[in-house]
């Protein structure tokens, strides 16, 4: 995981590792000119102190702590240089193609920003968490119940047992009927919704995994999820044309988290594709006439 996305969870940090955390986030133009002894007093903690927040970050030393902190700042500053709003990526009286390379453009560092969050921990687990899971429930409405759709679709072909929760609007049941053997994904840009975070509290209660897909990792639904994978936080919730951004970010991680949970079991899951769709052919079952 990402150091800077460690800092700001400060899961399981100390109230120390605390301030030394919010000390680095809120003076990123500073910090890296530090040696320890001068973060310890601007922190106003310990060397000692440092060093276990090092440690619990797993990594090495300070010297390690200070080179991937340089890359992560250097990363997240390229990736926020825009050449295009998320909310209004064209405007009034330009030419069809320039719309078309416009939104081209959002396309593309959507993604690459999404890249950047991209942990290979976080997806190999999971995808493994989805893999073992006897059914996966998917909490998601409006654009994003698109997104889900699409999603569970694909996981169809290889054989996997996917249920929008909340399309027929008894995500209750389905909530309450949960098992340990299942695993919920949350997909939702904001992460407020109550009728999810009674869900989440349902779900930790009873010792179910789920994940949350959301711009909010600090929010109360995100903080309670067995994982939690953040997508670009770039728009704003009624100032803009359309969700272009943040259903691009959950269809491309989405997209990800399949291909991963696929290549688990890539042979076995090419050969059941193939199977099936052999049977449909055989048995016309998907001749609508």
């Amino acid at each position: 995981m990402k150091i800077l996305t460690q800092l700001t969870d400060m899961h399981n940090f100390t109230p120390n590792e605390k301030s030394i955390a919010s000390y680095i986030l809120t003076h990123k133009d500073r910090i890296l000119h530090f040696n320890v002894q001068e973060l310890a007093k601007v922190t106003y903690t310990s060397h000692s102190a440092i060093n276990r927040l090092i440690h619990k970050l797993e990594l090495s030393g300070f010297k390690e702590f200070m080179i991937r902190l340089a890359q992560e700042f250097e990363q997240d500053s390229a990736q926020n240089i825009s050449n295009v709003d998320p909310n209004y990526p064209f405007r009034l009286g330009e030419s069809s193609l320039q719309v078309a390379k416009e939104i081209a453009e959002l396309m593309k560092e959507t993604i690459e920003k999404n890249v950047a969050y991209m942990d290979d921990d976080l997806l190999s687990h999971t995808a493994q968490l989805l893999d073992q899971a006897d059914r996966i429930f998917i909490y998601a409405l409006g654009d994003s119940q698109i997104r889900a759709k699409s999603f569970q679709n694909k996981l169809f072909k290889i054989n996997k047992y996917v249920v929008i929760a909340t399309e027929l609007s008894e995500w209750a049941h389905h909530t309450v009927n949960m098992t340990t053997r299942d695993c919920a994904i949350f997909l939702t840009y904001h992460g407020k919704s109550q009728s999810y975070i009674t869900a989440a509290h349902h779900f930790k209660r009873e010792h179910i995994p789920f994940i949350t897909i959301t711009a909010t990792s600090q929010s109360e639904l995100a903080k309670l999820s067995t994982i939690c994978i953040r997508v670009p936080d770039d728009e704003v919730k009624l100032a803009k044309i359309g969700s272009f951004s943040s259903q691009i970010a959950f269809e491309y991680v989405l997209n990800v988290i399949y291909s991963c949970i696929y290549k688990i079991d890539y042979a076995t899951n090419r050969q059941t594709s193939a199977e099936t769709y052999e049977k449909l052919q055989v048995t016309d079952l998907m001749n609508d006439e």
